[in-house]
């Protein structure tokens, strides 16, 4: 009888034991990837097309979805691996207390810049002009406000749409492709656009010559760039494939090189993974090698980037104080 209890006991044990296994992986044994839409997307190109596991032997589903819907594939913790914006991130991770995502890498440090065709080379240039803008209060605003704020220009800032002198009239419009036509029927002379939005705007609109400022440089003139979009990843997926996740950066270094190399292909895997009903922002013909260099797609991580990231986030509360919240230490792998 002590030898059949003892078997029993054992059997148990072993039971617990591979539940306990069982607990720890996806229902359908998966792991999942989203970004929004467009850059961050593309940063993410060749891992769709390759089913990139990074060496964790488990399978990945890749989600893009539009960059409105991405706040709550975080907030309903659907996601293992989110690229998402990082004031976006910062706001998610403070309102709902939420450890269970680390901010493990930068992974796109900014694509917007300022396109004119009036010939205007410096911000005081924006004075008595109409600028577009994209979301007012989202990234690409308040980015531009925190670079106006520092060049002493921010009192100067309405919002319109008619221009006014000595001011910097801004208007506000849902995307590039809303704006994109008044830019070239010079309904607006000045536009905020990202990636690859402005460089399709100088093939659509090639009988004017337009001035690029980078806003990245504007930004910060030594690093040149912002800390845009971050990756956030469940804490126990990470605790679990820590090493395997802080080697990413070469995977995505060679991410940059392949859409260089195939941009169709790059732009059919990411398509290929939209949520349904969702219009494709990124076409292969704008996808050049300039534009990936100009999307300063490349791997950053969080113990590198975390001093940037901690600048930008204060730098646009100041801006605006619902737009972002102070994070401390733990927000960082």
């Amino acid at each position: 009888m002590k030898r059949i209890l003892t078997i029993i006991l054992a059997l148990a044990m072993s039971l617990v034991a591979l539940l306990s296994v069982g607990c720890n992986k996806p229902t359908d044994g998966s792991l999942k990837f989203y970004a929004p839409d467009g850059a961050p997307a593309l940063a993410i190109a060749k891992f769709i097309n390759d089913q990139e596991d990074f060496g964790i032997d488990t399978k990945i589903d890749y989600h893009v979805v539009s960059s409105s819907d991405i706040g709550g594939v975080m907030n309903q913790a659907k996601g293992d691996f989110i690229v998402m914006p990082i004031n976006a991130a910062s706001k998610l991770y403070k309102a709902n207390k939420n450890t269970s995502y680390v901010m493990t890498a930068v992974i796109t440090h900014g694509n917007l810049y300022l396109m004119s065709s009036n010939g205007i080379t410096t911000l005081g240039g924006l004075k008595g002009n109409v600028v577009g803008v994209i979301g007012q209060g989202l990234v690409p605003d308040l980015t531009l406000k925190a670079i106006l704020s520092a060049n002493g220009l921010l009192d100067d800032v309405v919002v319109g749409d008619t221009a006014i002198d000595g001011k910097i009239v801004l208007r506000y419009f849902a995307d590039a492709q809303s704006m994109l036509p008044l830019l070239k029927q010079d309904v607006l002379s000045v536009g905020l656009l990202p990636e690859p939005a402005a460089t399709k705007l100088t093939a659509m609109a090639n009988d004017k010559t337009w001035q690029r400022l980078d806003v990245q440089q504007l930004y910060d003139s030594q690093a040149q760039s912002y800390p845009q979009a971050v990756l956030m990843v469940k804490k126990s997926v990470y605790e679990k494939y820590k090493q395997k996740i802080d080697d990413m950066e070469n995977l995505f270094s060679q991410n940059v090189l392949w859409i260089e190399q195939n941009p169709t292909l790059a732009v059919t895997a990411v398509n290929s993974k939209l949520s349904q009903g969702l219009t494709p922002s990124l076409v292969a013909n704008n996808i050049t090698a300039s534009v990936i260099q100009n999307c300063k797609i490349y791997y950053q991580s969080a113990s590198s980037a975390k001093q940037s990231v901690i600048n930008y986030i204060n730098k646009i509360i100041e801006i605006a104080p619902n737009s972002a919240k102070v994070i401390s230490d733990d927000f960082f792998a």
